[in-house]
């Protein structure tokens, strides 16, 4: 590990990168983490632009990064992945842990790794390695304009400053990883619905996924998508108390079974209840069938009273149950689904929710590109 600056060149070294941590151990994922991360190594080193990148096998991938104001304009390659092996500087950084630096005005500076400074506009970069629990997790790059020379004290600053968000990133990734086994456990209770109902299982899966990313269309931030994600999962987890012979009734409900059937958002939320780490979850699983103008179940609730979240599951649900097949019809067309949900926006739905998912479906069904190599020229 490199030691800490030996004078106070860069000013308080110790209380700064002190209160800096401090600051970033709020952070509850990885790219928050590094973004602010990013954003406090600048601003401590007065520099233009910090990028942090993921090291895929032999290719790195931009994950965070944090302008200066000026720097507004700077080409991204957030979209773009570099190959290792272009850029032989950069390689060796990796490889040995070890930080470098250099500029545009150096006379042997790599041509590959000059490519890289003229297309961020920049004219100097510090590199420095970013570990993770023994491994190397990726690259964190320091750039400036001018004729800039990155002195002994700032290379130790952020050599010591990026392995401590190293050691930050580990302990957010290990809490991924529970929460994902946790979420794998959950989700097998939702998965007993299978047992009953033959459809559930896939639909439910189709239905998570559609509320996700309608919900990142409205802007939904991390805390509240992982929220959603849940209640997705979980809407329909009361129909375990429904009995088999209505799920799965070949034709349509009479009264006295619609009236057990309207009770399962209740029953699912009763299930849930007792999971302290569920509580947020619970309106979503007894709202999601409430209506926009306010004929659903179970509370008759109008428009924005109804969660957010449950307003989402409940526009994804109703489409992937209207394209799908059922004990008592044939699956509708997916122009005959979308025509229903126009339809139906600011009577059944929310208007705002049919149009996020309707921007979803048309996204959907572009084709996705491979992330493309941002290569110089004659290695390319």
């Amino acid at each position: 590990m490199a030691d800490l600056p030996s004078h106070t060149a860069v000013g308080g070294v110790l209380s700064q990168v002190a209160s800096a941590l401090e600051r970033l151990s709020v952070e509850t994922t990885p790219v928050a983490l590094l973004a602010a991360a990013a954003r406090e190594l600048r601003e401590r080193l007065g520099s233009r632009a910090v990028v942090v990148s993921r090291r895929e096998g032999e290719r790195l991938r931009e994950v965070a990064c944090s302008l200066h104001e000026n720097q507004s304009d700077r080409t991204t390659f957030s979209d773009y992945a570099y190959l290792l092996s272009d850029y032989p500087v950069t390689q060796r950084v990796l490889d040995t842990g070890r930080p470098a630096a250099f500029s545009l005005h150096d006379t042997d500076i790599d041509p590959n790794e000059a490519f890289v400074l003229r297309e961020m506009r920049m004219d100097a970069v510090l590199m420095t390695a970013l570990p993770a629990g023994g491994d190397v997790w990726g690259l964190v790059e320091i750039y400036d304009t001018g004729v800039r020379r990155f002195d002994a004290d700032e290379v130790a600053l952020a050599d010591f400053f990026v392995r401590q968000v190293g050691a930050l990133l580990v302990g957010l990734e290990h809490t991924e990883s529970v929460q994902r086994l946790y979420r794998e456990t959950l989700a097998s209770l939702a998965n007993a619905l299978e047992a009953k109902d033959s459809y559930t299982h896939d639909h439910t899966q189709e239905v998570v996924g559609l509320t996700l990313d309608v919900g990142r269309a409205l802007g939904l931030d991390d805390t509240e998508l992982d929220v959603l994600e849940l209640g997705a999962l979980f809407h329909d987890i009361g129909k375990i108390r429904v009995p088999e012979a209505i799920l799965n009734k070949p034709g349509p409900l009479d009264d006295e079974e619609w009236g057990v059937m309207r009770r399962h958002t209740v029953a699912g939320e009763s299930i849930l209840a007792p999971i302290t780490s569920l509580r947020a979850v619970l309106p979503i699983v007894r709202s999601s069938h409430e209506r926009w103008d306010g004929r659903g179940y179970p509370d008759g609730l109008v428009g924005r009273q109804i969660p957010l979240g449950a307003r989402i599951v409940a526009v994804c649900d109703a489409y992937r149950a209207m394209i799908e097949r059922r004990s008592y019809r044939e699956p509708m067309t997916q122009r005959e689904a979308l025509g229903e949900l126009r339809d139906n926006a600011g009577t059944q739905f929310d208007p705002e929710c049919v149009r996020a998912l309707l921007s979803v479906l048309v996204t959907r069904g572009s084709d996705e590109e491979q992330v493309p190599l941002h290569r110089p020229a004659h290695a390319a």
